[in-house]
């Protein structure tokens, strides 16, 4: 009786190759959803008559802008080409726009004092998006590292400004010293829970 060797599977393509926008739209609606979050930035920065909530707000729309406009061309490219690498080029573009929007979001909710909301529901974005990713890569670990370990170093900043500065708004004061120091401990724990396992995460 003749034996006949099972064909071999064949490995799932990585999620960032699955996510390659094959029709133009797809292209557009991160694109877009980031600069309608900015405008609100803009929108609520600019409705603020305090300058030290104005000021963070409108780099954090300024910072998202961009990387909706990088991630318009990187999708654009990914989208024309249908090549790996244009889809790896799109996959760290979006890791970047998406940390670094996420970073700059949390700041700013706490250096304006205010939003601490959003600030919350940010710092359980990079979580969330960890957790569900099928395929994490070395990139994707590494910048989300970096990201927190910023947002750590400035919160632990603020708590000092906010225990220690005498011409600080008393509200402002108060979520500098009360909210940024569960921020730096959440983050810091997070980026050295990610720096541990980018030394057991495959080379890209």
């Amino acid at each position: 009786m003749e034996t006949r060797d099972e064909d071999p599977v064949e490995e799932a393509p990585p999620g960032w190759v699955l996510r390659t926008p094959t029709r133009w739209r797809e292209v557009w609606v991160l694109p877009l959803l980031a600069l309608g979050v900015a405008a609100l930035m803009i929108v609520a920065g600019s409705a603020s008559a305090d300058v030290l909530a104005r000021v963070p707000w409108v780099t954090a729309a300024v910072v998202m802008s961009a990387g909706a406009v990088a991630l318009a061309v990187a999708g654009w490219r990914a989208y024309r080409d249908q090549t790996r690498g244009a889809s790896w080029d799109l996959h760290r573009t979006a890791v970047l726009a998406g940390v670094a929007s996420g970073a700059v979001v949390m700041v700013a909710s706490l250096v304006a004092g205010g939003a601490i909301g959003v600030a919350t529901g940010a710092l359980g974005g990079l979580p969330t998006i960890m957790w569900s990713a099928r395929s994490i890569t070395r990139f994707d670990r590494t910048a989300v590292s970096v990201a927190c370990t910023v947002v750590a170093v400035v919160s632990l900043v603020l708590v000092v400004v906010g225990l220690t500065v005498d011409v600080v708004p008393h509200g402002r004061a108060t979520v500098w010293a009360g909210v940024a120091p569960l921020v730096a401990v959440i983050t810091a724990v997070f980026a050295f829970v990610q720096f541990r396992a980018l030394a057991r995460t495959p080379s890209d």
